[in-house]
């Protein structure tokens, strides 16, 4: 789990860096500028000419409608809430909305809570989950939109690869619990618990 927050916490980072760039990239395309696409740049080079207008036009097009995809597959996250998440016995509490600030106040004056806090993070937000669940909430609210994404694009990856052309009437929800199961098989303890066919 540890592992999978962190991730997030990445994902988060990356996908900001990306909407930066084709913001910069953006800019650069209606100055002509197309450093940034290798093929393009070295094929106007070669022939000594500027980037047509249309061609300006289309790839400015193309990088805005990409942005939006973006945006709407992942909605913003502010640094603000990234704080929170990584640090809440350092985050002022009326940044956080009103149901929660009474229960957050309780938390950051928990001791043992701040020790759990100084294990590891995402054990810390499990562990609080019983105790604080508004905080955990908003917290989660955080995480979860990036994890469950990825849980989908990996589950459709999965099922194109289980139910291919010749295998369309396939029935594949065991399948596909089996691809997406976080668990490992216990394979040697299966084959332990069977017995041996003896031959007739």
């Amino acid at each position: 789990m540890h592992g999978r927050i962190s991730n997030v916490i990445k994902f988060v980072d990356a996908l900001k860096a990306f909407k930066a760039k084709l913001q910069n990239w953006k800019r650069k395309i209606e100055i002509g500028n197309c450093a940034m696409f290798e093929k393009l740049d070295i094929v106007l080079d070669n022939r000594g000419n500027k980037m047509p207008e249309k061609i300006k036009e289309d790839i400015s097009k193309h990088l805005s409608a990409l942005q939006n995809e973006f945006e709407k597959y992942f909605a913003e996250t502010s640094d603000q809430d990234l704080d929170f998440v990584r640090n809440p016995f350092k985050f002022p509490v009326e940044k956080l909305p009103d149901e929660c600030q009474d229960e957050f106040l309780e938390l950051i004056n928990d001791s043992s809570a701040r020790q759990e806090y100084e294990k590891l993070l995402p054990q810390f937000w499990i562990g609080m989950k019983n105790s604080y669940p508004e905080t955990t909430a908003a917290a989660l609210r955080i995480l979860i939109p990036f994890v469950s994404t990825y849980s989908c694009e990996s589950g459709f990856s999965s099922l194109v690869q289980i139910k291919s052309k010749q295998r369309n009437r396939l029935d594949v929800e065991d399948d596909m619990r089996c691809a997406l199961s976080q668990t490992l098989p216990r394979v040697q303890q299966l084959t332990d618990e069977k017995q041996e066919q003896i031959s007739h």
